[in-house]
């Protein structure tokens, strides 16, 4: 029984490893064929929703020596 368990287990991780190598590849290439070499593109999360607004507001003040 543990050496099915141990079997699935290195299965599975060389599974995810061969998956890290294939993944990065194509979506370089992807990312290549659409942009041109020195463009520049900044991604935004657009919803707002989640957003904490509620920074509070800015006091000045002014010492006052006793």
């Amino acid at each position: 029984m543990r050496d099915v368990f141990y079997t699935i287990v290195v299965v599975w991780v060389v599974i995810q490893i061969y998956k890290s190598f294939v993944r990065p590849k194509s979506n370089q290439t992807q990312r290549n064929t659409t942009r041109q070499e020195g463009d520049v593109t900044i991604n935004t999360n657009t919803n707002n929703n989640n957003r904490n607004n509620d920074q509070g507001e800015y006091v000045d003040f002014e010492e006052i020596k006793d």
